[in-house]
């Protein structure tokens, strides 16, 4: 809509005035534009700070969509760390963490940020930046008192454009004269549009194609059978215009749930056409003003009143196709990584391809992570709890990275009663152990304790072995997060002596390092070096034993060889950008040295080790060792 912007002179003017540079001085300065749906709020703060260019912001202008979703104000600040140019294993999991992260960068400079779509207080806060010359516009999704109460700043509020500003838009689209050719079927035209910007825009697409005439009688012919929708004749006489295939894509981006963009790839798998011609079929509606690409082969719907109407447009089946297409796509990413066993456990029958490389599968998972949670709960909806399952083991590998608790909750949560109303005790007890690592990550050992309890009930009720030691295992490590190592060992032996009733030689090997956790330091090595001989192969594991074999050299009192050992681990855990194995090293070093007689030393190692606890929201951890600092 941007290239076609009419006469919000007067807002701009406001905007100039309050993000004045004497005024941003000791910014960040707010200002909150608000409006009805439609009218072009989004489209004033982009022109604006368009039109403002380097010379004001050259530090960077960012573009935030909440998109009626609280819960992802973490994934927004993921994005602003990396477009900043963090890496991402330099940016931390939890909320506080990457909110402190970005207002650090953000401190001092001279930057632009657009929040869109914001209801309230707590959705923004997390992306204020820091001190400094930075101009904030916040697009309000409704009333801003609230909005104003937390973070106080101006407002700007659009009103419907005025008849004179609104046949200016549509000459820039169509040209004066005809304008003044077909003046009165057009101003009738404005009238069906509101004077709202984004309606008008759609009206003038379609005038693009033909006489005002031809428009108005097209919109009267829908208009009593879509009066349900507000504005829906007008983009119902923009969808006649489009090609069989653009009214199927617009469709599918209509009835898509969630609010991230959709690849070409998926609209092109659930149409069952190519990706070459479905990409034409998607440029065609962007331009026709109906759909913007907001990356390379990515597209959406940005406003809610032309979204609305492509739902009404989807067929009943479309969902489902939808569904199916993140299913397929989502289990041939999920068989090329490294295999957890629960599929083929759980679906003896299911063939899948896996797709090429497992550098591709997780960066497919990466991109699509949250249409996938989307995808889920409208699997749940559509009560295809199987599916539900499928999905939840899918997005589990980017779920143990730790950097999305919260969304591990909900998509886990749904698999449970997903397992629960599909009858299968096994898939039942893998959800809930997957949400007890998601509490796990949370730091909520308790909740995780109660969960794993259930699936252990779950596992049983099944008949699984697998699943029973799985269960066990957890659920000693929560013990162990809660400091009950007595309880810890004893669970730890179980699922020892399980492993070797049923031959499982990686099970075993696992039990054995977690057990070394908890025993002496002699006993410990012996079971650490068992663990090695099997685990050792896998890179995480590797620095895990590493790491344990030093604290419990430092436990024996031999400082020079776990010194050694500790470094050997920190120099693997950096490279290979183990983020709390880094930190746990750190500490570790400190703690020797501390007992050795060098504070210069464990004071720049646990310095070393809270900072990366404090980035990546691992609070427990850093209070512990600013506990020792403090000494």
């Amino acid at each position: 809509m941007t290239r076609y912007y009419t006469n919000y002179d007067d807002q701009l003017r406001q905007l100039d005035e309050v993000f004045c540079p004497e005024n941003r001085a000791e910014g960040p300065v707010i200002v909150y534009v608000t409006g009805p749906p439609g009218s072009g709020r989004s489209t004033l703060c982009r022109k604006w700070v368009n039109e403002q260019g380097k010379g004001t912001f050259p530090d960077g202008t960012f573009y935030i969509a909440l998109a009626l979703a609280a819960e992802r104000a973490s994934d927004a600040l993921e994005d602003l760390l990396r477009a900043v140019g963090y890496r991402q294993d330099e940016i931390p999991s939890g909320l506080e963490a990457r909110s402190a992260m970005w207002r650090s960068w953000s401190h001092g400079k001279k930057i632009a940020v657009i929040i869109d779509n914001a209801l309230l207080p707590t959705e923004i806060a997390p992306l204020i930046p820091g001190l400094g010359p930075a101009a904030v516009l916040v697009v309000a999704s409704g009333e801003t008192r609230k909005l104003r109460t937390g973070y106080p700043g101006e407002r700007v509020r659009i009103d419907p454009l005025t008849m004179e500003a609104a046949r200016l838009l549509l000459g820039r689209m169509i040209g004066t004269d005809r304008i003044e050719a077909e003046s009165g079927q057009i101003d009738e035209l404005i009238g069906l549009c509101g004077r709202l910007a984004g309606p008008l825009t759609v009206l003038g697409g379609i005038l693009e194609e033909e006489p005002a005439a031809d428009t108005l009688r097209r919109i009267e012919r829908k208009g009593s059978m879509l009066d349900a929708l507000e504005f829906a004749p007008v983009f119902d006489a923009a969808y006649d215009l489009l090609s069989p295939l653009c009214q199927a894509c617009y469709q599918v981006l209509g009835a898509h749930p969630g609010d991230g963009a959709v690849a070409v790839r998926t609209v092109a798998a659930v149409l069952g056409e190519s990706e070459f011609e479905v990409s034409d079929a998607l440029k065609e509606l962007t331009r026709r003003h109906l759909a913007q690409e907001v990356a390379d082969n990515r597209y959406l719907i940005a406003g809610s009143l032309v979204r609305d109407h492509a739902a009404t447009k989807a067929d009943s089946g479309l969902p489902l196709r939808i569904v199916s297409a993140y299913r397929g796509a989502g289990l041939a990413a999920e068989a090329a990584l490294p295999d957890r066993g629960w599929r083929e456990e759980l679906w003896r029958q299911l063939t899948i391809k896996p797709v090429a490389k497992e550098a591709i599968a997780r960066e497919w998972l990466d991109v699509e992570r949250e249409n996938l949670e989307a995808v889920v709960e409208l699997a749940y909806q559509l009560g295809r709890h199987e599916w539900v399952c499928q999905l939840c083991l899918v997005l589990w590998p980017v779920h143990l990275k730790g950097e999305h608790s919260g969304e591990m909750v909900r998509v886990n949560e749904r698999g449970i009663e997903a397992a629960r109303a599909w009858g299968n005790d096994l898939a039942a007890a893998v959800m809930t152990f997957q949400l007890g690592f998601a509490y796990r990550q949370a730091y909520q050992a308790g909740f995780a304790a109660l969960r794993f309890q259930e699936s252990i009930d779950f596992a049983s009720k099944a008949g699984s072995s697998t699943a029973l030691g799985t269960a066990i295992e957890s659920l000693g490590l929560a013990k162990l997060d809660l400091g009950e190592p007595g309880e810890a060992e004893a669970l730890f032996r179980r699922v020892l002596e399980l492993a070797e009733q049923i031959e499982d030689q990686r099970r075993e090997a696992v039990a054995c390092f977690h057990l070394a956790k908890v025993r002496p330091p002699s006993e410990a090595l012996e079971l650490l070096d068992a663990a090695e001989a099997v685990l050792g192969v896998e890179h995480l594991n590797q620095v895990k034993i590493a790491l344990w074999r030093g604290k419990k050299l430092l436990e024996g009192g031999v400082h020079v060889e776990a010194d050694a050992v500790l470094t050997e681990t920190l120099a693997m855990a950096t490279e290979r950008s183990f983020n709390r194995e880094r930190a746990e090293a750190n500490e570790a070093l400190g703690d020797s040295a501390f007992a050795t007689d060098r504070p210069a030393d464990a004071r720049a190692f646990w310095e070393s080790a809270k900072e990366i606890y404090y980035f990546y929201a691992f609070t427990p951890d850093h209070d512990r060792v600013s506990a020792k600092l403090a000494q």
